[in-house]
């Protein structure tokens, strides 16, 4: 794809991911799915919708399995938090990537992919707009330098920021992290499978570096905490509360 048709604005949509059931985490999360965790006072999910709509997201897309009513009691249509929101209901989990294949039809600009569990208090979205529009690639992922791979493996950079090799397996290489944030264009669809239950470390964004597309990395200047971890739980409620 020419690089000069990708978008240049704002992004307006995001997809904040919240299917999962929380076993890791069990029993901190018996009955509570990790975006409701509390931190700071108010779940998880209440944070990242009001930091998302004061970075300029309108609508948020999420998509919800295990018990979806929880996430829609609390959020309802989005109103209290700056945002409208639309939910899509998987029978079955379709993984971080399988999950937009429902969304098609909203995401035809930039958009937004955050994943549910992760704190984005204090993230620079200005940032990474920019750095986004100015390298004009098919997406820009959120990194953090990390130790251990964990669920989303390591990353391997060229000399520029680009994300040549993505490593799955603890300890195969690299010492970048896949943060939970992600900025990618409507194209990047194109090598999603419809019906696919793809994950976006796994599947998607492997697929896309061999493709010859270009997926940049932003490596982000702020701690990123991730819930989804006792460890990450843990040191959210100490900085900022439970």
């Amino acid at each position: 794809m020419d690089g000069k048709a990708r978008s240049s604005e704002t992004p307006r949509v995001a997809v904040v991911l919240c299917a999962g059931d929380g076993d890791e985490l069990r029993p901190p999360t018996y009955g509570i799915l990790k975006p409701l965790l509390r931190v700071g006072g108010k779940p998880v999910l209440g944070w990242n919708l009001e930091v998302l709509a004061g970075a300029g997201v309108e609508e948020v897309l999420i998509n919800l399995h295990h018990k979806p009513e929880k996430i829609i009691s609390y959020v309802g249509d989005g109103g209290p938090f700056g945002v409208s929101i639309r939910y899509y209901f998987e029978e079955e989990p379709l993984g971080t990537a399988g999950a937009l294949d429902k969304m098609r039809e909203r995401l035809v600009r930039a958009f937004l992919v955050v994943h549910g569990e992760v704190v984005l208090d204090g993230f620079p979205f200005g940032e990474l707009f920019s750095f986004h529009r100015e390298r004009r690639g098919i997406g820009t992922v959120v990194l953090r330098e990390g130790d251990r791979s964990g669920e989303h493996g390591l990353v391997e950079l060229s000399d520029e920021g680009r994300i040549v090799a993505w490593h799955p397996v603890k300890g195969s290489g690299g010492k970048w992290k896949y943060a939970g944030i992600c900025l990618l264009e409507p194209g990047i669809l194109s090598h999603l499978p419809k019906g696919a239950r793809w994950d976006l470390v796994r599947d998607l964004f492997p697929r896309v570096i061999e493709s010859g597309e270009t997926l940049w990395a932003f490596v982000s200047p702020v701690e990123i905490i991730d819930v989804g971890t006792p460890e990450g739980l843990e040191e959210a409620r100490r900085r900022f509360g439970a």
